[in-house]
């Protein structure tokens, strides 16, 4: 998916679901995700990410 898309659609999940969202870049393909804090963690991603909305989990 384009940028633009990848980065309206974290923040349409984001007011959804009150939950941090991240736009990663495939660095192969330069095609854009959107991914949970979970995967950026576990896959170690941190380096890809372009935009991220985060939820305070203290609310």
């Amino acid at each position: 998916m384009t940028r633009q898309y990848a980065i309206d659609l974290a923040k349409r999940l984001y007011r959804d679901n009150r939950q941090s969202y991240y736009v990663v870049e495939d660095s192969m393909t330069q095609e854009y995700r959107v991914v949970e804090k979970p995967e950026v963690e576990k896959e170690r991603l941190n380096r890809y990410v372009i935009f991220s909305i985060e939820w305070d989990d203290d609310e």
